[in-house]
C-alpha cells in the first residue's frame, strides 16, 4: 500500500511536503509499461480505479492492449469533495472514497465501484453494522434477475461481498436498504459503473477501511464531476464528467464552482484554461488561477 499524506483540501497517493507550488509531477506519475503489465494489474498496483487511467489517458487504443515502455499518466493527487469532512464521503462522479478523522483530517482515499445506471443513491446516512466474513442474502430485486442464485451465498472466494461489509443505516430512508460498503471478488471492476448500488472496494482497502470505521461513522455520498479547491492561493480544478463534453465551462455550472472558493474569480481566473480544463475532463488536478 502506498502511504496518504493530506492537506485541507487536497490528498497525494504518495508521501509529499507541503509546498508553495504543486508541480507536474506531484500531480501525476508518468509509468513505463513492464512485461506482463495489463491496465488492470497498472490500476492495482497503484490504488487506482480502472476508468481513473482510461480517463488520464485517453489516447489508449479501443482494444486497451499495451506495449512495453508505453508510458501511462497515472493520477497521484486528488481535490477534496465539497461535503462535510466526517465519516466516509464518498464521490460517485470520480468513484473514489475519502476517510476522515473526527478533526476533519482526511487521512485515506480508495477507489470505488458504484451502482450502475443511477443506482447509487445520495445523500446523508451512517454505518450500523460491521461483518467480517459476511453471508450474502440476494435482495429480490437481483434474485429476479438470476433465479438461479441461491437463498445464501456463504463466506467465502465466490461471495461477492469480500471479506469485509459495512451496512448503511436504511431505517429513516428506505434508498439505503440493501445498501453496503464492501470488498469484491472481482477486483477488475474497481472503478466503474457495475454493481446494483452498493460501494466496491480492492480486498486489501476495505479491510483497512473496516478497521478505520466505527458502527454510527458518518457517510456521506455526493455526484460531482467538478472540484475546485484553493490550494496556496492558486485555484486548482479537476474534472469527472462521464462523457465528453463539447459544451463551454458555463453550461457546466464551473463557474460557481470556482467563484464560491475564490471572491475575486473574475480577475485571477484563467477561464480561456478552465474551458480547457473542463473539455480534457481527465481527473488530473490543474491549476487555472494566473497566480
Amino acid at each position: 500500500m502506498l502511504k496518504i499524506f493530506t492537506l485541507i483540501f487536497l490528498i497525494f497517493i504518495t508521501p509529499l511536503h507541503a509546498q508553495e507550488t504543486l508541480e507536474e509531477s506531484d500531480l501525476v506519475l508518468h509509468y513505463s509499461v513492464q512485461r506482463g503489465d495489463s491496465l488492470y494489474k497498472i490500476a492495482q498496483k497503484f490504488d487506482l480505479g480502472f476508468d481513473e487511467i482510461l480517463y488520464a489517458n485517453p489516447d489508449l487504443p479501443a482494444s486497451k492492449i499495451l506495449y512495453l515502455n508505453q508510458t501511462l499518466i497515472l493520477p497521484k493527487t486528488h481535490l477534496l469533495p465539497d461535503a462535510e469532512k466526517k465519516g466516509i464521503v464518498i464521490n460517485l462522479a470520480e468513484t473514489r472514497l475519502y476517510f476522515f478523522t473526527d478533526d476533519e483530517i482526511a487521512i485515506d482515499t480508495f477507489p470505488v465501484s458504484i451502482g450502475a445506471d443511477e443506482k447509487t443513491p445520495t445523500g446523508k446516512t451512517s454505518v450500523i453494522s460491521k461483518r467480517e466474513n459476511p453471508t450474502w442474502t440476494p435482495p429480490k430485486s437481483i434474485r429476479e434477475e438470476n433465479p438461479d442464485l441461491p437463498e445464501v451465498v456463504p463466506a467465502g472466494p465466490d461471495n461477492p461481498l469480500g471479506q469485509f461489509a459495512l451496512k448503511l443505516d436504511g431505517s429513516k430512508n428506505a434508498k439505503w436498504q440493501n445498501i453496503m460498503i464492501h470488498g469484491t471478488n472481482a477486483p477488475t471492476s474497481i472503478g466503474s459503473r457495475v454493481s446494483h448500488g452498493c460501494i466496491r472496494l480492492y480486498p486489501w482497502d476495505i479491510e483497512k477501511l473496516f478497521n478505520l470505521v466505527e458502527i454510527g461513522t458518518k457517510v456521506t455520498i455526493v455526484n460531482q464531476p467538478i472540484k475546485a479547491n484553493m490550494i496556496n492561493n492558486k485555484v486548482y480544478l479537476e474534472v469527472h464528467l462521464k462523457e465528453a463534453v463539447d459544451a463551454v465551462f458555463e453550461d457546466l455550472g464551473v463557474k460557481k464552482i470556482i467563484c464560491k472558493i475564490d471572491k475575486n474569480c473574475e480577475n485571477e481566473i484563467d477561464w480561456q484554461k478552465v474551458d480547457e480544463v473542463v473539455l480534457q475532463n481527465n481527473g488530473i488536478p490543474t491549476k487555472v488561477s494566473f497566480n
